[in-house]
């Protein structure tokens, strides 16, 4: 099956759904909402103190926790709380004294440290360390978001392209936004055309799963109206192997919003020498 067909305002209506969820997702006060973040702390073997005190390896907004609520102790990729503060503290919404903590890429996902308004865990991306990242609900930069700024819909920016898999994932190498590089799986690469020009650009495995794929791209309003390391886009795989390639849904990654966090760019073969003005841009 490929894409079903809609009329325009269910076209419009199904766009404005997605940004409408784009902008609860970046809001969130925990995980998955990047501006929230407020810290991320490289964890060094052994113990590694938590708290609002200065001297703290991992380090919380002032007033918003007690100066000292426990230690993670962390070797081999893996981390234990030991909760010292007479505060409730919870790991994934469970009152704890001392519990093993998952990593962001262990099966259930990254555990979810929370006291007060403050939650965290253990992360690693790309070059980065393992570390602590920490969101605070009550982080001036989440509450004064003005929202996420886009071109208007437009259908002419929605076409059909074609996936090849290839027989083997291959490690694509990347620069990303801290200055080194990453491997992303390149599972195979999409064609399709717009505005009478052919591409052939490589797509990597996507977080959504095997019904989509993830294309980094550039365009001519790349550091100019949009982010400067390109954006990207989740493109719908149905079982023809057509892609829905709908640059409405283009959108900024997290490093556009956060200091906290640093993002893959795109291969240097995925560009497109024209301005697609449609989706995320700057206000």
């Amino acid at each position: 099956m490929g894409i079903v067909e809609q009329t325009p305002a269910d076209y419009i209506a199904e766009v404005e759904a997605w940004r409408r969820d784009m902008e609860q997702q970046i809001r969130a006060p925990g995980p998955g909402g990047w501006l929230a973040i407020v810290g991320m702390y490289p964890l060094n073997e052994g113990k590694n103190t938590i708290g609002s005190a200065a001297d703290s390896d991992v380090l919380l907004p002032p007033n918003s926790a007690p100066e000292r609520i426990g230690i993670v102790d962390f070797h081999d990729q893996h981390g234990t709380l030991h909760v010292t503060t007479d505060e409730v503290v919870t790991v994934d919404d469970v009152p704890v004294r001392s519990a093993q903590l998952r990593n962001y890429y262990e099966a259930g996902g990254m555990s979810v440290i929370r006291i007060r308004d403050i939650r965290f865990g253990i992360m690693q991306w790309a070059s980065d360390p393992y570390n602590i990242r920490v969101w605070d609900a009550n982080s001036p930069k989440r509450l004064n978001f003005p929202g996420r700024v886009w071109y208007p819909i437009n259908t002419k920016y929605r076409v059909t392209g074609q996936f090849s898999l290839y027989p083997h994932i291959k490690n694509m190498t990347v620069d990303h936004t801290g200055g080194e590089t990453q491997e992303l799986k390149n599972i195979g690469f999409v064609e399709f055309e717009l505005f009478g020009q052919s591409f052939h650009f490589e797509a990597a495995a996507s977080e959504k799963g095997t019904d989509y794929v993830w294309l980094l791209m550039r365009d001519g309003t790349t550091g100019k109206s949009t982010y400067g390391a390109g954006r990207f886009m989740m493109a719908r795989l149905y079982s023809d192997q057509t892609v829905d390639l709908d640059f409405n849904k283009f959108y900024h990654p997290p490093c556009a919003f956060c200091e906290f966090t640093t993002c893959p760019m795109p291969p240097r073969s995925n560009v497109l020498p024209f301005p697609i003005e449609a989706g995320e841009r700057f206000p």
